[in-house]
């Protein structure tokens, strides 16, 4: 059975107006949604929305008593974890309306997983090439 003009414009109506309201749920989801990551002592805690923006820094006196050196490493290594975590659930969020060309341009631009990057900044450098490095420039 064919659909006429107007049943099919009414059907593409419906799903414009369901795609709509999808977005706007998502969008709302997104605007509420947070991620804390901490140390154990709760010295210092970061937290972080859904774009990873730093929404909130905790810092008790144990942790201004650390220096700067380690509070920096601190905020910086609980900062990554905290964007680490969100990202996961905005992927959750976004799964449902995205489709998979849009998870998978979504999962291109999450931040790395600071576990690995760490491991990754551990490793040690390969200086066997005496050759300079190389510019993309060109």
């Amino acid at each position: 059975m064919e659909q006429s003009p107007e049943q099919w414009l009414a059907s593409m109506q419906q799903r414009a107006d369901d795609m709509v309201r999808q977005s706007q749920e998502v969008q709302q989801t997104l605007q509420e949604m947070s991620e804390t990551a901490a140390e154990p002592d709760g010295a210092v805690a970061v937290t972080v929305s859904a774009n990873g923006a730093l929404e909130d820094l905790h810092l008790d006196k144990t942790a201004l008593s650390r220096g700067p050196e380690r509070l920096q490493e601190t905020i910086l290594q609980l900062a990554g974890e905290a964007q680490a975590k969100i990202a996961g659930r905005v992927v959750e969020a976004v799964e449902p309306v995205a489709g998979k060309s849009g998870l998978d341009f979504l999962r291109s631009q999450l931040p790395a997983d600071p576990d690995a990057a760490a491991a990754e900044s551990r490793r040690p450098a390969d200086d066997s090439d005496d050759e300079p490095p190389q510019s993309f420039l060109r």
